[in-house]
């Protein structure tokens, strides 16, 4: 009895065994002929077109202030500088008092036009006089003539002294005080006649300065309209037939390549450079955030002449290792790998020089997933 259990027992340990192998078997078998690989859910294709190709000229450039927008200040007289009310860096309006320079001139000034003034009165009155003796008959006619002279002389030397603290900054309104000797001070403001920024200041306090013209004039204080800089593109001389006024300019920092600021071209030189075979190329360029500072040294781009390229989207092209390529569309769910030679960046398309032409369908979605089946 003890026998017979035993043989039953490893009679049914081997068909539970097999059983198991047999289900084993059936779960990791895989059908003949299928791949591993799915094809993505969504392909988007898209022909190649012809987009707009901007030829560009790279030079190096300089950043000057825009010179018809800045105001140099020079002294209005000849003084001591006694107030500095303005300092680098101060944004000023017109009529903003900058310094006040005490002058002697100006009170010599001053009372040469009391002085006229009182000479006009009484040259009004001795001519008053002469008439009403020539019509009395109890003075020559001639010293009626001479009465008037005196007067008309003494008319124009009041203008002129007039005209003469109008240079002072004098307004009109002041002038019967000054007659009148009731303002005698000798104090001359120096004003701001535009509005913009200090970017230089030449003088301190107790300084004199002088009135002069040319070569001599010192500037007080240079005020600049940072709104707006011009920059010095230097064009080498074969490329100088390339650049024309009113092109597109795109100038970039050294410390911030990232940064793109754009103006247009306003003046072309008429003389190259003897020692460097340069022209002079002037910009004028929006100053975004003030960031762009005189002196500054720059790259250049200027946009001269464009051309017609054909062109695919970026997301077309893939690169594995050296090579380059796009996906084509043979037919309905037919791809094959095309290698391609590219050119300049477009924005968001890339210029093609070689490898389709307009009528092949590109694939611009789907391609990452696309592209491991495809060989």
């Amino acid at each position: 009895m003890t026998r017979c259990l035993s043989l039953l027992a490893i009679v049914v340990l081997a068909v539970g065994c097999n059983q198991g192998s047999s289900e084993s078997g059936a779960a990791t078998a895989k059908p003949a002929g299928t791949e591993s690989t799915a094809a993505p859910a969504v392909v988007e294709t898209t022909h190649p077109e012809m987009k707009l190709r901007q030829a560009v000229l790279e030079t190096n450039g300089k950043v000057t202030f825009d010179e018809e927008a800045i105001q140099r200040v020079q002294a209005p007289v000849t003084g001591r500088i006694v107030e500095i009310r303005a300092r680098p860096g101060d944004t000023v309006e017109p009529g903003t008092v900058l310094a006040v320079i005490d002058s002697p001139d100006f009170g010599a000034a001053k009372a040469d036009y009391a002085k006229a003034v009182a000479d006009v009165e009484r040259a009004d009155k001795a001519l008053a006089l002469v008439r009403e003796l020539v019509e009395g008959k109890a003075m020559a006619p001639k010293e009626l003539r001479d009465a008037e002279n005196d007067q008309r002389k003494a008319l124009a030397e009041r203008e002129r002294a007039a005209t003469r603290l109008r240079v002072f900054a004098v307004t009109d309104d002041r002038l019967p005080a000054i007659a009148m000797r009731t303002d005698f001070g000798t104090t001359v403001p120096v004003t701001a006649t535009r509005s913009g920024v200090i970017v230089e200041r030449n003088v301190s306090p107790g300084q004199v300065v002088e009135f002069g013209t040319g070569d001599t004039r010192v500037n007080l204080f240079v005020i600049a309209d940072l709104s707006t800089m011009w920059v010095i593109a230097d064009v080498y001389e074969p490329d100088v037939s390339r650049v024309r006024r009113g092109q597109a300019v795109t100038v970039t920092l050294p410390c911030c390549p990232g940064e793109r600021y754009t103006g247009t071209v306003t003046y072309i030189g008429d003389a190259v450079d003897p020692q460097t075979r340069t022209l002079k190329v002037r910009a004028v360029v929006p100053n975004r955030g003030r960031t762009l500072k005189a002196e500054m040294f720059v790259k250049v781009a200027l946009a001269t002449e464009a051309t017609r390229v054909l062109a695919v989207p970026q997301s077309a092209v893939h690169r594995e290792g050296d090579a380059t390529f796009v996906l084509v569309e043979r037919g309905a769910g037919d791809y094959e790998r095309r290698p391609v030679v590219v050119g300049a960046d477009l924005g968001d398309w890339v210029q093609v020089v070689r490898g389709v032409v307009a009528q092949d369908s590109v694939v611009t979605t789907g391609g990452i997933l696309l592209k491991r089946t495809v060989r």
